[in-house]
Formats: C-alpha cells, structure tokens, sequence
C-alpha cells in the first residue's frame, strides 16, 4: 500500500534561550524608577529651580522620587556586566566577547555623542558636547571590559571592587585637564572650539561593570550544581512552604 507523503515536515522546536528572571525584574524595577524621576523633570516645574535633595526646600515626596533614582545608574552598569559574564557562559569565546563588547561600547559612545546630541540639541552643531551621561559611561565601560576579559576572574574582582571602594582617595588631586577630568573629576571644559560637558567620570563605572562581571560568575556555580542538590533544595522549600500552610490553617 503506498504511502502519502504529508504536504510539509514538521520541524523540531527550537528551544527558547533560557532567561534569568532576578535579572529582568531588577531591570523591571529600575526602569519603573528612572520613569518616575523623568516625569518629575517635565511635571514639577519648582524642581528646575532648585536641587530635589536640598532638604531646606524640597518635600518628602520630591525628595523620595529624586533620591531613590541614585540606584538607577549603579544597576544598569553592574547588570551589564553580569550580563558579558552570561555570554561567556553561554559559548562565546574570549575574542568573541571582547569583540562584542568593544563594537557595542563604540556604538553606545556614537549614540550619546551624536545620536542624543541631535535629538536633545535639534542640530549637529558640536560647539557645544553633553552631558555626556550613563551611556557614555556604560559604552567605555564595555571598551574597558573588552580588555578585562582576558584576566583571570579574581584578577577581574579585585579590579573592580579597588576601582569602587578607592576612587574617592583621588579627589584631592587637582589637575584640569581633559584626560582627568574624563577619567575621574567631571566638569565643563574647553577642547578645541568645542565646550565639553563630563558629568559621569569613568573609574567607578568601569570598576561597577568589571564587579558586575565578577559576580556573574555566582550563576555559573548555580549552573554547575548537581541536579539532585537542586532538586533536594527545591523540595526542603516545598516543605517548609506546606508546613506554613499547615500552620496558618489551623
């Protein structure tokens, strides 16, 4: 008896990438945040007339929204890192992520130089440059990372957190020069005919980025984990859950 061939091959399903959600739903978090500190710039007018944080004029309220977005910053940047050390994770070799990391920081320095340039300013007028904010940080951050790659983990670790906890011993030196002033003291100053505007120094975003990258390796050692372990540890919790569930009926 012959057989019919069907009119189209079914074909296997392809496996969606694993997320983590921790990660999504800090970044969830911290967006909902920044949102609330941007519509506070465009909805509160006496904000633009004084420093939301100055407690000799603001409100509770005020003071809140504007306070709670100094997390925002220091989120993005670390999570970026997390995130370079999941693609490792995940197959890419070292040239491969150093690779990605440097054209997606170059781009991101485009994007803020250029990019944000025009749509804030409304021309290509470059006489005057910034603020040159978080995307610029992030973007020479991951240039930065791009190098870092190579070192060993702790090397890495040990790297970043210095950069965190250290940066502040430099702020009695008092030099004016771009270079510094891009790398650790941030102010306006003149380069050429061009007035440049650096309001994120980098040696503390790179030092966040590079911790960042270190702590991912914590996912790894989850990854790593036997799967009877994760399954004991999932049904200790289940446990203990119908155990609270138990008690608060009766």
């Amino acid at each position: 008896m012959a057989t019919v061939a069907p009119a189209y091959s079914v074909l296997p399903a392809v496996p969606a990438r694993a997320r983590l959600d921790s990660i999504d739903l800090l970044r969830g978090i911290v967006m909902v945040i920044m949102v609330i500190d941007h519509t506070r710039d465009f909805v509160h007018g006496p904000a633009l007339r004084y420093d939301p944080t100055d407690l000799a004029s603001t409100s509770a309220a005020i003071f809140m929204t504007r306070w709670i977005t100094h997390f925002c910053a220091p989120v993005f940047v670390f999570l970026a890192g997390v995130s370079a050390y999941l693609q490792r994770m995940r197959g890419k070799t070292g040239g491969e992520l150093s690779w990605f990391l440097l054209t997606r920081g170059v781009w991101l320095l485009f994007v803020e130089v250029a990019v944000l340039h025009l749509l804030v300013w409304f021309n290509l007028n470059f006489s005057f440059i910034g603020p040159l904010q978080v995307i610029w940080a992030i973007g020479w951050s991951m240039i930065a990372l791009a190098a870092l790659v190579h070192l060993p983990l702790r090397a890495i670790a040990v790297i970043g957190v210095g950069m965190i906890a250290l940066h502040n011993t430099l702020d009695g030196v008092m030099n004016q020069s771009l270079l510094w002033m891009v790398l650790h003291r941030a102010g306006i100053i003149m380069v050429g005919p061009s007035l440049v505007w650096v309001e994120y120094p980098l040696i503390p975003w790179i030092g966040v980025m590079a911790a960042g990258y270190a702590f991912g390796a914590l996912y790894e050692l989850e990854a790593n984990r036997p799967s009877g372990a994760r399954s004991s540890r999932s049904s200790r919790s289940s446990t203990r859950l119908n155990i609270r569930r138990r008690c608060c009926i009766c």
